[in-house]
């Protein structure tokens, strides 16, 4: 892990101080997968943008997949 390996090179304060920084960014991590679970967002999913002068839009017929 990232943590062990500056470890070395970090005083103790500044390894307390990743360590409380590490442990907020999990929790609000979790919360937000919680938050989203119990919320889902309507815009979530694959969005598909084609630019103006895509040769999908040359072709009369063309299937985008």
């Amino acid at each position: 892990m990232y943590l062990g390996i500056m470890k070395n090179k970090l005083t103790p304060e500044q390894e307390q101080e990743l360590a409380r920084i590490a442990m907020e960014i999990q929790a609000e991590a979790i919360q937000m997968k919680i938050d989203y679970e119990k919320n889902p967002s309507e815009e979530s999913g694959s969005v598909i943008h084609i630019h103006q002068d895509s040769t999908y839009l040359d072709e009369d017929e063309s299937k985008v997949e």
